[in-house]
């Protein structure tokens, strides 16, 4: 049986244009070489080709379920969009329970999420049918505003602020996804989110527009915005309910846990409220008070890292401690249940200071790549995250020389997989990088629309085009294992 190394290379997305494109300025020796020797090809990687809305972009966690699935997967937006959009709201069980406590209690729905269309956490238009619903509720609301700057442009709050006071409702805060929404333990971070919602600490501000001024000239993006209060006296008290309308997990553990965990919370002192409801739109961590809008299909069944449990074939995930729920808990179908025959090595990076922590943390994650394939191990996945981190800045020098040590690293891997007798499946979940410079000339930050690379280093083969769902099947055809029939509407990228 082959052996497979799947790298993803996340942020990698291919783009002719030359202004703004940092993979044409970097100097890559080893992945153009793979290019110019194996066969290679573009596949979709966003909007309808993996079950988002027209125009949206892609992003690592549906890109990894995706990348797991091996077929096209109805997407939280759009069971949101269901949600929202065919009148399920008037009969959700759970939210007319939160409606009637509320009006019973004479307490507020605080509606907290991000506010913004990036589609990957949450999605604002659907907010707002949330909020146009309630206010026929005769209800008292009030919106926690989470500022994006990292789905969307780095200072674009000002227009969805707008649309959140076009709805009536007041904003009680305002607050960047920096703090709010970490991901990475940090919990200094989400101490003073929850300290601007539940206690009223935070900046107090009259004038939105000025204060959005006041920290852009201080070259505070909307992702790093401080706790600010909006509207006095707003903050969450005993009885309120909190509409938490984020449909990701990963950014919705921290905060959430502060909030309502079940059991004794040490990360910080918090002041338990009473009586308090916390709705989330999917299912949270049992360990968390709460209760869901929706419940989702599971992925997980049929999933590749599961079919090859079965098949007693050894797996390894790979990848950086930030992003290590990408190779796991998302490629798994967002399950979080250890599989069979399948080792997880979770990569610190040197704690060493330097100006490059990148860099570091790439040569580690190389180390343990290599490592791994010297185990003979038969399906490996790996995720180099850190091109996608760089481009997220906005900074295309640092981009291109962060490509370029990527490229370096590579050419190690490829060293080791012909030693090790593997066969490489280099792709990316979402672009990023290649377009660094939108058409009016600004910097962009956000992920793209653009397909995204697939090779196999195998120069026997060819390849032709289809989108990340066929990727999973091709894998499997390539093993000389049969394809289970979850995966049979997908295509096989390899040419007979």
């Amino acid at each position: 049986m082959k052996k497979i190394l799947t790298l993803v290379l996340d942020g990698i997305g291919h783009s002719e244009k030359e202004e703004g494109n940092a993979l044409k300025m970097a100097n890559m020796p080893n992945f153009n070489k793979v290019l110019e020797s194996y066969p290679h090809t573009l596949l979709e990687a966003s909007s309808l080709s993996v079950g988002l809305g027209k125009d949206q972009p892609g992003n690592e966690e549906i890109g990894f379920k995706t990348l797991g699935a091996g077929k096209k997967l109805k997407q939280r937006s759009s069971y949101m969009n269901d949600l929202v959009d065919k009148d399920s709201l008037s009969t959700n069980s759970v939210l007319k329970s939160a409606i009637e406590h509320a009006k019973k209690s004479r307490s507020t729905i605080h509606i907290i999420g991000l506010m913004s269309d990036g589609g990957i956490c949450s999605n604002i238009k659907d907010t707002i049918k949330l909020i146009q619903f309630l206010k026929d509720q005769s209800v008292k609301i009030v919106v926690d505003f989470i500022a994006d700057g990292k789905d969307v442009e780095a200072k674009s709050a000002s227009k969805y602020i707008e649309m959140i006071n076009n709805t009536g409702v007041p904003i009680a805060s305002i607050c960047g996804r920096y703090y709010a929404m970490d991901t990475e333990g940090k919990w200094d971070r989400i101490k003073v989110y929850y300290d601007l919602i539940r206690n009223g600490v935070g900046l107090n501000v009259k004038e939105i527009p000025l204060a959005l001024k006041n920290c852009y000239i201080r070259n505070i993006t909307d992702e790093f915005l401080p706790p600010m209060i909006v509207e006095q006296g707003k903050n969450l008290k005993n009885k309120d309910v909190v509409l938490w309308t984020n449909y990701d997990d990963e950014s919705n553990v921290e905060i959430l846990s502060a909030l309502a965990s079940k059991e004794e919370f040490k990360e910080f002192k918090r002041e338990r409220l009473e009586n308090f409801k916390l709705l989330t739109i999917y299912p949270t961590l049992d360990e968390i008070e709460s209760e869901a809008l929706i419940k989702e299909e599971d992925d997980s069944v049929s999933n590749l890292g599961n079919y090859f449990s079965k098949l007693g074939i050894t797996q390894a995930r790979i990848g950086l401690k930030s992003a290590m729920p990408y190779v796991t808990y998302y490629f798994n179908g967002e399950n979080d249940k250890k599989i069979a025959k399948c080792n997880h090595y979770n990569v610190e990076s040197p704690n060493v200071e330097t100006e490059r922590p990148r860099e570091l943390a790439m040569a580690a994650l190389t180390k343990q790549i290599i490592k791994v394939m010297e185990k003979d191990t038969d399906f490996i996945l790996a995720n180099m995250n850190s091109i996608d981190e760089v481009g997220h800045t906005g900074s295309i020098e640092e981009t291109v020389k962060t490509l370029e040590f990527m490229d370096e690293c590579l050419g190690k891997i490829l060293e080791s997989a012909s030693l090790n007798f593997y066969t490489i499946f280099i792709v990316s979940t979402h672009g990023n990088v290649e377009e660094m410079i939108l058409p009016d000339g600004k910097f962009s930050t956000t992920h793209t629309t653009n397909k995204v690379p697939f090779i196999i280093t195998d120069s026997k083969k060819s390849l032709e085009s289809g989108t990340l769902c066929d990727v999973a099947p091709t894998i499997l055809n390539y093993m000389d294992i049969s394809v289970p029939e979850a995966m049979k509407e997908s295509n096989i990228l390899i040419k007979d």
